[in-house]
């Protein structure tokens, strides 16, 4: 099994910045760091990738890669500070994709206790479409709100948890 992790956003492209200044693209490569460590303890072969310079290199590289599964880690924003919760999204026509969002989901609702916004249907995203293997892109939490800030930033360590065990479900 080789799983292609993708560190949401990076190079030029901080992501979402919380008004404190944490910025999405170091809170996603520090859940990573910790999940390819938890998935390379497990027996699976992974591939880290945070873009430089266009999310366009992603796909690139994880086509070229021959992973079996792409898992893309993000931060949610929204200018209302209250918005909350995880979210999992998947590429209409996976049927794979679909049920790796709804074991990560699950997992990391039961890891970190937020909200439960559901799996979601996503047509425009990218690394969704343009990637060969199964593929979720992962809100993990919203970066604007400031209670969730602060777990993104004390603790990546459940969110990366729960994504592990999601995939774990998956492969079982």
């Amino acid at each position: 099994m080789k799983i292609f992790l993708n560190a949401g956003h990076g190079g030029p492209d901080p992501g979402a910045v919380s008004k404190s200044g944490l910025k999405e693209k170091d809170v996603t490569k520090r859940i990573c760091e910790i999940l390819a460590e938890k998935l390379r303890h497990f027996g699976v072969e992974v591939i880290e990738f945070q873009e430089q310079n266009s999310y366009f290199e992603i796909s690139k590289a994880e086509n070229k890669s021959g992973a079996d599964l792409f898992v893309s880690v993000h931060c949610n924003s929204f200018s209302n500070a209250a918005a909350c919760g995880v979210e999992t999204c998947y590429f209409p026509t996976s049927a794979n994709g679909k049920r790796l969002a709804g074991c990560i989901q699950k997992e990391l609702i039961n890891y970190t206790g937020l909200v439960d916004r559901g799996c979601k249907m996503r047509r425009d995203l990218h690394v969704l479409k343009a990637t060969k293997a199964p593929a979720v892109l992962v809100e993990t939490a919203f970066i604007s709100n400031p209670e969730e800030e602060k777990l993104l930033k004390s603790r990546p360590e459940i969110f990366a948890d729960g994504i592990f065990a999601g995939i774990k479900d998956y492969i079982s």
